[in-house]
Parts: structure tokens; sequence; C-alpha cells
């Protein structure tokens, strides 16, 4: 149980800590709920998406860093 509670409290603290350009969206939300086969399959594509999002944001720091 205890890797459960260390799970939601990092999801809790990034919570405050996701830039709203690269936070989820209602609509992504639906998206992904539509395409998806199971409970198990939407946790996949949600990470999946929540992955996608970081790599966006992680090569536009890099390319801010590369401006400066």
């Amino acid at each position: 149980m205890s890797g459960v509670r260390n799970t939601m409290r990092l999801v809790e603290s990034a919570l405050e800590q996701v830039d709203v350009r690269y936070d989820i969206r209602v609509k992504n939300i639906k998206d992904i709920y539509a395409a998806s086969n199971s409970p198990f399959d939407m946790i996949c594509k949600g990470f999946m998406f929540g992955y996608m999002q970081g790599m966006k944001a992680a090569r536009a720091e890099q390319k801010a860093r590369a401006a400066v």
C-alpha cells in the first residue's frame, strides 16, 4: 500500500508544477476515453499522452536555452 501512497503524493505534487501549455484538456481526455478499449488501455494511452507532452516541453526548453 505504501507504493500507492507514494504514487498519489507524486501525482498531487505534480498538479502544482504542470505548465498550462502542456497540461491535459477535457478534449484530450474525451479523445483518450473514446479510443480506449478498457480502463487499462485508457491509463496507458493517458500515460503516453503525458509522456509526449513532457517531451514537447523538454524540446521547447532546449530550444529556449539554445536561443540565449
